[in-house]
């Protein structure tokens, strides 16, 4: 812990943890969490922000005023709100997840910034984002005031792509909220918008939509999803995002979308 404070009947902190040891170097995230005054068995919320934003205090305050303890951790590694000269932020130690380092997102070769010396699914951006945000899970978990049982994730549009991939991949995820982000089929044609070419990894194209599309995460998510969408967001198509949601066995996924 950073730092802790109380501020409208609410117990927050500036805290850091660790993510792991990559390449003999370690990680750790930075991340604002929140609870309300006295906190008991609260429901826990990991909120992860979107592209070129970082973590906030007002989303933790917000759900903390709610009866929720909410973790808001800042995975882009931007300068945290209210920083102090000296204080720590995330560090990503050898390898960079950011978008300091953009090519990540769709790779699978080596390189300086990445993980493994051949080509794999551990090079890509995506594989150590989702580690950080199971890290806030077990962050949350741990909070004696947090009913471990009672866990949710959300997010907007790269925080989106983050919510779909950590709620197939990790059990103790018992609600999800994608917003504009974790829809599927991005290496491949679109029947309806044909003239748009569909991305290409740095790497074989069999090995990512088996190891990082989000059509192949979508059967692992057990918990009930709303995904939340806006017609203006290219990690949300929604037809994709219909596509992609009907691979969930879940029979609680519902959808909300917004014209923009």
């Amino acid at each position: 812990m950073i730092r802790d404070w109380e501020e409208d009947g609410l117990r927050l902190r500036y805290v850091t943890f660790h993510v792991g040891t990559f390449k003999n170097r370690k990680a750790r995230l930075a991340g604002f969490y929140a609870v309300p005054k006295p906190g008991r068995d609260l429901p826990g919320l990991l909120h992860l922000h979107g592209g070129g934003q970082r973590a906030f205090l007002h989303e933790v305050k917000y759900y903390a005023r709610r009866g929720y303890a909410c973790l808001s951790i800042n995975w882009g590694g931007r300068e945290m709100e209210q920083a102090r000269p000296g204080d720590p932020n995330t560090d990503w130690g050898a390898v960079d997840p950011t978008q300091q380092n953009v090519p990540g997102y769709f790779n699978l070769k080596p390189g300086e910034k990445f993980l493994d010396p051949v080509e794999s699914p551990r090079n890509n951006n995506w594989y150590l984002l989702t580690l950080g945000g199971r890290r806030g899970l077990t962050f949350l978990e741990r909070q004696l005031e947090v009913d471990p049982q009672r866990l949710g994730v959300y997010g907007h549009s790269m925080g989106g792509n983050l919510t779909v991939y950590v709620a197939g991949t990790d059990r103790r995820v018992r609600v999800a909220v994608p917003s504009a982000g974790g829809q599927g089929f991005r290496t491949m044609r679109r029947a309806l918008l044909p003239q748009q070419r569909p991305r290409v990894p740095g790497g074989d194209i069999g090995l990512f939509r088996a190891t990082l599309g989000f059509q192949s995460y979508a059967p692992h998510i057990k918990a009930p999803l709303l995904w939340l969408g806006a017609t203006n967001d290219f990690h949300g198509i929604m037809d994709d995002t219909f596509r992609t949601g009907r691979l969930i066995p879940s029979a609680q996924v519902r959808y909300a979308f917004a014209v923009t």
